[in-house]
């Protein structure tokens, strides 16, 4: 991969399931270290799209190019360009049975075939970072789920990845835990972390996103960088979103 060239790249990518077209010629390309959050009504395709980065979803149609590797080549092997790519889920998807710990060190010590001290010592500075490192011992369950979630994050940095997915991050917690997990998220920003976020939370886009991507029945209707969108978005679709989703907190 060039240096110059984007770490993700979507040409033309269409999704249907069974007659419903999911994905309507969606493009987009996102360089290294650039945070990306994708906005839209429920129902436009920003978690389809999301998936399709490391093909928990297939496409129809188009190509998609991640770290120079196309993901439909058959040459290609899924499974390796997937370590590359952590995402997390809106559900947290830890194992139950395992502590966390053991969530965070299973994937580099089966996957990675890194040795236990090695995986152990790696997921302790993992959670330091996300503030949970008092929590390694306890099983989801003794969680909440705030801190589920930050074990979540923690658990696919244990993979030590380029690119970072989020499929709204914060949908399922209670208001109160949601700003300790945009905490993490936005501390991996800063650091530089190449990142695609599908959200609703706005100040979180507003914050952190180096572009916004509208999406709508599909398509992507609009990209525009944060302060562009949120003062002075172009599309029709986007001015009608932004003033059903901002003038309920200016009341």
């Amino acid at each position: 991969m060039n240096a110059a060239d984007p770490i993700i790249r979507l040409q033309h990518i269409n999704k249907f399931f069974g007659a419903f077209k999911a994905l309507s010629d969606v493009s987009l390309d996102i360089k290294s270290g650039e945070k990306v959050v994708v906005l839209g009504p429920s129902g436009s395709g920003k978690s389809t799209l999301l998936r399709t980065v490391n093909r928990l979803e297939s496409i129809d149609s188009g190509t998609i190019i991640v770290d120079g590797h196309n993901l439909y080549d058959p040459g290609e092997d899924i499974n390796r360009i997937r370590m590359e790519v952590g995402m997390v889920f809106q559900s947290f998807n830890l194992f139950r049975h395992k502590s966390v710990l053991e969530n965070l060190t299973l994937a580099p010590i089966k996957l990675k075939k890194m040795d236990r001290d090695q995986a152990e010592t790696l997921a302790l500075a993992l959670l330091d970072k996300v503030g949970m490192r008092d929590r390694a011992t306890h099983f989801p369950i003794q969680l909440s789920g705030g801190q589920q979630q930050r074990v979540a994050i923690a658990r696919a940095l244990a993979m030590e990845p380029k690119i970072m997915l989020f499929d709204e991050p914060t949908s399922a917690l209670d208001p109160e835990m949601i700003n300790e997990v945009l905490e993490v998220m936005i501390t991996l920003a800063r650091e530089g972390m190449t990142m695609l976020v599908v959200t609703h939370e706005m100040g979180f886009a507003r914050e952190v996103a180096d572009k916004v991507v509208f999406m709508d029945a599909g398509a992507v209707v609009e990209v525009a960088k944060p302060m562009e969108f949120f003062t002075n978005p172009q599309n029709p679709r986007s001015q009608l979103f932004l003033r059903q989703i901002l003038a309920p907190a200016t009341r």
